[in-house]
C-alpha cells in the first residue's frame, strides 16, 4: 500500500465506509480544507477522537480513520457551512503534524480488505442469515434504510454502523482487514452488547 498525506478532521463519533454524514463547520481551519478539498475534488479523513473536543488543538484521537468524499455543501439559515460527506476508504495514520491554524495532517496507509478465498453468495446468504436478519433487524427498528448486503464486508460496515460502538470498537474494526475476521469481532461485540 502506499502512503499519502490526508487533513484530518477528529470527531466525537468515528465513520465507517458506507456512512454518509452531515456536518456543520465554522472554525477556519476547517472552512479552508474545504474550500481546498472542493477545489482539488479531494476527501479527507475522519478520525474518532481517544480525549479532547472537536474543537480542542490538543485533542487525542485514534490511528485508524476513514477518508470521506464531500458529496454536498450550502450555507445554513445559522450562518454555518454545511456539508454532506460519505465515508468511503479506511486507513491508518502513521505520522500526524498539527499546523499553525490546528489543522491536523497525517501521513496514512490505505487499509483494503485482504478476501480469504471467497465463497458462494448462497453460501454467504446461508452461512451468515443471523447476522443479515440482525441487521435487517436494527435498520428497520433505527429507521436506517435496509440496503442489500453482498458479502461480508457491506454486512460488517452496516452492522456497526447501526450499534452503539464506541471509537475504540470503530478503530478495531477498520484496522481488521479481513471481512470475515471482522464479522467474528462484531459478533464478540453484539454478545458484550446484548449481556449490558
Amino acid at each position: 500500500m502506499s502512503n499519502s498525506e490526508l487533513p484530518l478532521f477528529p470527531l466525537g463519533r468515528a465513520v465507517l465506509p458506507g456512512a454518509r454524514l452531515k456536518l456543520q463547520l465554522f472554525e477556519q481551519r476547517y472552512l479552508k480544507l474545504i474550500r481546498k478539498c472542493l477545489a482539488d475534488e479531494e476527501g479527507f479523513g475522519i478520525v474518532g477522537l481517544k480525549s479532547g473536543g472537536e474543537a480542542v488543538a490538543d485533542s487525542e484521537f485514534y490511528s485508524a480513520g476513514c477518508r470521506v468524499r464531500i458529496d454536498d455543501w450550502d450555507q445554513l439559515q445559522n450562518g454555518l457551512l454545511g456539508i454532506s460527506v460519505s465515508a468511503d476508504q479506511p486507513f491508518v495514520v502513521k505520522t500526524a503534524r498539527q499546523n499553525e491554524d490546528g489543522l491536523w495532517l497525517a501521513e496514512v496507509e490505505w487499509l483494503r480488505d485482504d478476501w480469504p478465498e471467497r465463497s458462494s453468495q448462497s453460501d454467504f446468504a446461508s452461512d451468515y442469515r443471523g447476522l443479515i436478519d440482525l441487521y435487517e433487524s436494527l435498520a428497520a427498528h433505527s429507521g436506517a434504510p435496509v440496503n442489500p448486503v453482498e458479502d461480508a464486508a457491506i454486512l460488517g460496515w452496516a452492522i456497526a454502523s447501526i450499534l452503539p460502538l464506541s471509537n475504540e470498537d470503530f478503530s478495531e474494526l477498520l484496522m481488521e482487514c479481513n471481512p470475515l475476521k471482522r464479522l467474528e469481532c462484531l459478533a464478540l461485540k453484539i454478545d458484550q452488547l446484548s449481556m449490558r
